[in-house]
């Protein structure tokens, strides 16, 4: 497998990420009530999961443009990428904000909702962004270690 090829999958792993939460959410709460205690451990996939109705659509727009600039670029190129892309997702979250807060009553009113919107999603989206880029960048030195993903060959260059 190349890096490109990788780069591009590994887009796909909130999505993936996801999936597993909720599986082990739902799964927990259907088969037994959960004590008190469980709460605390389980509040951050509880946000994931019911996060994907904010997350769904900018982080999908960010995955396309993304994959597509990732299109023959180096492995260097595609880390800087990967480790500009929850910033990159905040601010797209940033921009939901905005747009959902719009029809607020007054600009002391819209100010304060996405200051406090704003600074809620910026934590989750960097916390849960930078969690899935260490992931998947994880997996990518362990497959390479495994000889699973092609090395770069550099690029010769012309003699005049």
């Amino acid at each position: 497998m190349k890096p490109q090829t990788y780069f591009r999958l590994a887009l796909l792993f909130p999505y993936v990420l996801w999936g597993v939460c909720a599986l082990i959410l739902f799964t927990l709460q259907s088969i037994f009530e959960i004590p008190e205690a469980w709460n605390i451990v389980l509040m951050p996939m509880t946000f994931y999961v019911f996060g994907i109705i904010l997350w769904l659509i900018p982080y999908t727009l960010l995955a396309i443009s993304l994959g597509i600039r990732g299109r023959n670029k180096s492995t260097n190129t595609l880390r800087k990428i990967a480790f500009a892309a929850p910033i990159l997702f905040f601010i797209l979250m940033l921009i939901e904000v905005v747009l959902v807060s719009l029809p607020a009553k007054s600009i002391a009113e819209f100010t304060k909702e996405m200051l406090e919107q704003s600074a809620m999603l910026g934590v989750f989206s960097l916390v849960f962004g930078y969690l899935c880029v260490g992931i998947a960048l994880g997996i990518f030195k362990f497959m390479q270690t495994k000889k699973l993903i092609a090395e770069e060959t550099p690029i010769p260059l012309l003699e005049t």
